[in-house]
């Protein structure tokens, strides 16, 4: 355990970067591809299980606050002829005919 501890110290470090989860998942593939399917299993349920207790201590967290529904984007329709101005690329096509 407390070379796990100096390990955690080590990696936290960099907990603020952008690739931190990818290192941790490329840490834990590479440190599990040795081991039997009954240990992975053992620390998948592991991982799972600090997870669910994350999720519940956020939840409660937010169990105060009210929360605001998105509202539904509405498309505006005024003028069917503002959508398109074919005219002008009309007549610029025409004096320009290479073929």
């Amino acid at each position: 355990m407390e070379y796990a501890e100096l390990l955690s110290h080590k990696i936290r470090f960099y907990e603020k970067s952008f690739h931190y989860i990818g290192l941790l998942k490329a840490v834990m593939r590479l440190s599990m591809t040795s081991l039997k399917a009954a240990d992975a299993k053992e620390i998948a349920s592991s991982v799972t299980a600090i997870a669910n207790k994350k999720l519940k201590a956020e939840k409660e967290a937010n169990v105060g606050k009210k929360k605001q529904g998105a509202k539904k984007k509405q498309l505006h329709v005024d003028n069917q002829d503002d959508d398109m101005v074919s005219a002008a690329y009309d007549e610029a096509a025409d004096d320009y005919d290479f073929m």
